[in-house]
């Protein structure tokens, strides 16, 4: 089944701070003077890249049941066959939420990780030729505590089928056994749906500040990772300079936003 990534939505406390960091970081943009058409007291839009980047507002709902929030930052995927999907999770009683204003549903895999589906015809958002975009969506990572059960979810319910995990020449302190990772790729380079368990000493095992393995993550791809490591350093961001060391070519960086999302911007290096 045909499928891509339409969308990142990433859960803020602060919209206006976010935006802020988030457009200052990917668009060198230091105030929010351009207001994207769709933009609410509720969520924001970054622009710049290849996909919609969303920012939506955490709030307290507790006295409200049918409102469905994430705290962990999750896609929507755009299929060529959404009906299809929707027969098959009817037909098993896998249960979802209908959102009849954008005509998309949300449901939770195993790893109980928020995938929203739309159909492909429906998808606003058109492609742009990359190298106009001061960013490009890469991959997102979602956690999961059983890796072969929401792999296996996601190949039954979504059609999409399992890659194979392509490692550098010299690969870090990561497990990559099929257990612990899988992909779900949209090209060769690593591009996609990365589903991992928490690895709990990775960020020792690495020297790292950061440890992507926990709670997710999305990840952009941008032209010159050098001199974003110059921006988060004046910006006085703490930052994990993985470089090279889990997928062929990619050199990797994380950072924390201002609501401690975990943020992966990395380079293809040839």
């Amino acid at each position: 089944m045909n499928w891509k990534l339409s969308r990142i939505s990433i859960p803020v406390f602060d919209l206006e701070t976010s935006k802020t960091f988030y457009n200052s970081i990917l668009n060198n943009q230091t105030k929010n003077n351009h207001h994207h058409h769709l933009d609410t007291d509720e969520e924001c839009f970054i622009s710049g890249g290849d996909i919609d980047l969303r920012l939506y507002k955490l709030k307290n709902e507790v006295s409200n049941n049918y409102i469905l929030q994430s705290r962990r930052t999750f896609p929507t995927l755009a299929f060529n066959n959404l009906d299809l999907i929707v027969k098959d999770l009817e037909r098993d009683g896998i249960n979802f939420s209908l959102n009849k204003h954008n005509k998309s549903i949300i449901l939770q895999e195993p790893g109980l990780n928020y995938i929203e589906l739309i159909s492909l015809d429906t998808s606003k958002k058109p492609s742009q030729r990359k190298e106009k975009n001061t960013w490009n969506f890469h991959h997102i990572n979602l956690e999961c505590y059983d890796v072969r059960s929401s792999a296996n979810f996601i190949s039954q319910y979504l059609k999409m089928k399992e890659g194979t995990w392509k490692a550098p020449i010299e690969l870090g302190e990561v497990n990559i056994k099929s257990n612990q990772l899988a992909i779900f790729n949209l090209d060769d380079n690593h591009s996609g749906i990365h589903i991992n368990k928490a690895d709990f000493t990775f960020s020792s095992r690495n020297n790292f500040i950061h440890n992507p393995t926990i709670g997710g993550h999305p990840a952009l791809n941008i032209k010159d990772i050098k001199l974003f490591l110059k921006k988060l350093k004046s910006s006085e961001i703490a930052v994990t300079n993985a470089k090279i060391y889990a997928m062929p070519n990619i050199h990797q960086v994380y950072f924390f936003d201002p609501n401690a999302n975990i943020i992966e911007v990395n380079q293809n290096i040839n």
